[in-house]
């Protein structure tokens, strides 16, 4: 059932493309010398899920459409956001290792098998809102609170936008 809505959520996400929806817009750089509260974030993974096993090759890695900046992060690691981006650690079964997503500011990002929990860590100019929306588009939960580590529950999301 999660293949088949994740098929439906790429279905949409191509369509929207095709009509033009959903494009970037673009975001001013940050100023030379911008204050030490804009600077990269560098947090440490955490755990592995409870439970969780490494699958390898029967299951599929999770990514993004349009695709984003990611690599993988061991348990344990540390890991760094840069300003202005939007980072995600998902859980990717095929690796035993969480998935680093990085967004630049500002578009809609169309999820593919994030499932479970993970973090994120809203690294952008103060008051920068990121919205996590569900399968009809509807808004699950936002956050313009940067640099923490926050908690979420990936497998209700279709779709981000961080701005």
């Amino acid at each position: 059932m999660v293949h088949l809505r994740r098929f439906a959520a790429a279905a949409v996400a191509c369509a929207a493309l095709a009509l033009g929806i959903g494009g970037t817009a673009n975001a001013a750089a940050p100023a030379a010398g911008a204050p030490a509260a804009h600077q990269a974030v560098t947090r440490t993974a955490p755990s592995a899920p409870a439970g969780v096993q490494n699958l390898g090759p029967t299951a599929t890695s999770p990514y993004t459409s349009p695709g984003s900046t990611a690599g993988h992060v061991t348990p344990g690691q540390t890991y760094t956001c840069e300003y202005l981006n939007l980072c995600e650690l998902v859980w990717d079964p095929t690796t035993a290792n969480w998935e680093l997503f990085k967004q630049d500011p500002c578009n809609r990002y169309y999820v593919y098998y994030w499932d479970g929990g993970g973090y994120y860590i809203n690294n952008q100019t103060s008051g920068t809102v990121s919205s996590f929306y569900g399968s009809s588009g509807n808004t699950l939960w936002t956050d313009a609170s940067p640099t923490s580590q926050t908690y979420a529950d990936w497998t209700p999301v279709y779709s981000l936008r961080n701005c």
